[in-house]
């Protein structure tokens, strides 16, 4: 692809095309790119940036005006209305849900781009390409679109588009429940926008944001970026339908987490009303399983039912085939809640399968959970202790893999919630088992009391005896097995994110220590070793640097695998201040020594982020704000040329 030039060339370029009204920001190496404020000083021009932000809430009049431009030759021989005339068109069509149309539009841009040369529109037809393949639940696909667009974004300086690629990029890594790196692209996307004149998008990213925190279960900050979010978009006379219907359907669900059942009631009212008078099929969706979900989570029902089968009956219709699941997983909640089990099996199944093929990580999880319950409820247990299993690893496998900020709040709820459920599970199944068998004992004994006497039934039940002893032995064996499963990790025998959690919930204050300071380590550039010696090579890396943080830290230290190449140390202090060398032996003994693998000598080196000590009892109360700190502080050390450690804002450099 064609690069747009150097500064100087590019801006002789547009004063030739009488577009010296471009508008740039120049440094010394970078300009910053935005085709709409390019064409903005001509009359035409500033009509079809008008025309591009109503298209979402008028999308009839605004193809009526394009069309009549069309026809008159506006668009003849002008490479910056001809892509946005076919912007204009998907934004038309997204309207109203013509999911071909916006295709074709999309494709036709790119296209366009392909032809001209011109990365900046070959950026903004991968971007469509995109979101489209993600409203459609291409997950794979809309990541290699959007992946490309981004890097064409980066190197034009096309800032505005970039912000729109990574909050699409954002949405999709949320979807795989990888909510750091969602995170993280949406606070870059915000970085990029100018908040005194974007209050569209930004509202749609804050809004986005509220959903992340939603899912972490953490509402505080979930309602705090959904007022945000409002108070943004309201600023804004254009405010659309879709961002409306979102808006309204996050705070229902928000208000019913904190069990404001009124407020939700009333949130999804409007949603509902919004989506309606929008007259855009997805919308109306989205709201109508708001609304369903809603009276779901409230055990009603029959009022749910009707609303459901509407919903289904319309989401066939819909851009988003989520939307058409969604609903059938309330239908299957219904039927499960009217003892019909097996429509309600027929359908989990189904979803299983559905939501396997659109790569939903989250939704997958609950049919999984649903079907457990299912299972549970018609004595089925092997069964129901699969599902349950699947459930509980999927979730825990993403606690693992995935560093994420605030998600050990759910892990703590999950440990206790499931390890009940599962024991639950199988005491049934074992009553159950040991109901016949007792039967079958008993007509054992009968016989054997009968044709053997007294001295073979005396031998047999000896022989219970010996068999019962043993098993409670294995029992205990299983059970101690299971605590190291639960809480060490298999790859370096460290102690795993959920001991650390448990640790300082529950033991923290305990140990006699007053302060603590919270270090999150890194491997730097990791995922080069990976791809250039493979995932061996890294584990010998991981394992390496667990034995030597291990022979580092001192008795009353804990030490923990955090996910990933990540580790964890709470670092047991005497006093409120923590000194330079401490941090600096453990950047020393990760540089000092390569790690040796077949034959290679790996440079190695850690990044660390540390809080400034911390009472022991201020960290029961606010470790999740510690956690984020020392995540943050993590950030600055990697910014800051790796290999260093970062405390509140002081950077220690590795000698």
């Amino acid at each position: 692809m064609k690069q747009l030039f150097c500064i100087s060339a590019k801006k002789m370029l547009f004063c030739i095309l009488g577009l010296c009204g471009f508008s740039l920001t120049l440094s010394a190496n970078e300009l910053v790119f935005d085709p709409l404020l390019t064409i903005n000083n001509s009359q035409q021009g500033r009509q079809l940036v008008e025309l591009y932000f109503q298209a979402e809430n008028s999308p009839d009049n605004t193809f009526n005006t394009i069309t009549s431009m069309n026809t008159s030759g506006v668009f003849d021989n002008n490479v910056f209305y001809t892509a946005v005339y076919y912007r204009i068109l998907h934004n038309i069509a997204v309207a109203k849900s013509d999911l071909d149309a916006a295709s074709q539009s999309a494709e036709k841009l790119f296209e366009y781009g392909q032809s001209q040369q011109l990365d900046w529109i070959l950026a903004e037809g991968l971007t469509l390409k995109g979101i489209l393949a993600a409203r459609q639940g291409e997950s794979k696909q809309a990541f290699d679109y959007i992946e490309q667009a981004i890097v064409i974004c980066e190197s034009i300086h096309y800032e505005r588009l970039l912000a729109r690629a990574l909050n699409t990029r954002g949405i999709l890594h949320s979807r795989n429940l990888d909510y750091e790196a969602s995170l993280s692209d949406y606070q870059k996307a915000i970085s990029l926008l100018d908040e005194s004149n974007q209050y569209h998008f930004l509202g749609r990213i804050y809004s986005n944001i509220s959903v992340v925190y939603s899912r972490l279960k953490d509402w505080q900050n979930a309602i705090e970026y959904n007022q945000k979010a409002a108070e943004l978009l309201l600023k804004d006379d254009n405010i659309s339908y879709e961002l409306l219907v979102v808006l309204y359907s996050n705070a229902s669900n928000l208000m019913l987490q904190v069990n404001d059942i009124a407020a939700a009631t009333d949130f999804s009212h409007k949603s509902t009303v919004a989506a309606r008078q929008s007259d855009n099929v997805q919308l109306i969706v989205n709201a109508l399983w708001t609304e369903a979900e809603l009276l779901l989570q409230q055990q009603h029902m029959s009022q749910a039912e009707p609303i459901i089968l509407e919903c289904l009956s319309l989401a066939h219709g819909a851009l988003d085939p989520l939307a058409s699941k969604q609903c059938l997983y309330g239908l299957s909640e219904v039927r499960f809640s009217q003892k019909n089990y097996e429509q309600a099996t027929e359908y989990a199944n189904q979803l299983l399968l559905d939501f396997e093929d659109i790569n939903n990580q989250d939704w997958l999880l609950k049919t999984h959970q649903l079907l457990a319950q299912i299972y549970q409820e018609t004595a089925q247990y092997p069964e129901a202790l699969a599902h349950l299993t699947t459930y509980y690893e999927g979730t825990q496998r993403q606690l693992f893999d995935k560093r994420e900020k605030q998600i050990y709040e759910l892990q703590v709820k999950f440990d206790a919630q499931l390890q009940d459920e599962k024991i639950a599970l199988l005491t049934a199944e074992n009553n159950l088992k040991a109901a016949t068998l007792e039967k079958k004992e008993l007509q054992e004994k009968l016989w054997v009391i009968v044709f053997s006497g007294l001295t073979i039934g005396i031998a047999l039940l000896i022989h219970r005896y010996t068999s019962n002893k043993k098993r409670i032995s294995t029992l205990r064996s299983t059970n101690k097995n299971l605590y190291i499963q639960s809480n060490k990790d298999p790859l370096t025998g460290l102690y795993n994110r959920r001991f650390v959690n448990n640790f300082v919930e529950h033991n923290i204050t305990k140990t006699g220590v007053e302060y603590y300071s919270v270090l999150i380590l890194d491997c730097d550039l990791f995922k080069k070793i990976n791809d250039t010696h493979g995932h061996d090579a890294g584990d010998e890396v991981l394992m390496a640097c667990a034995t030597r943080l291990q022979n580092r830290i001192r008795a009353n230290d804990v030490l923990a695998r955090w996910g990933g190449e990540e580790f964890l140390i709470l670092l047991a202090l005497e006093s409120d201040e923590l000194q330079q060398h401490i941090l600096e032996r453990f950047n020393q003994v990760i540089a000092d020594t390569p790690v040796e693998y077949s034959g290679h000598s790996l440079k190695v080196t850690i990044s660390i982020g540390a809080t400034k000590p911390i009472l022991s009892s201020e960290l029961v109360q606010h470790w999740q704000h510690y956690l984020t700190l020392a995540d943050s502080a993590l950030y600055q050390a990697k910014s800051h040329g790796r290999n260093c450690a970062f405390i509140d804002g002081a950077i220690i450099e590795a000698s």
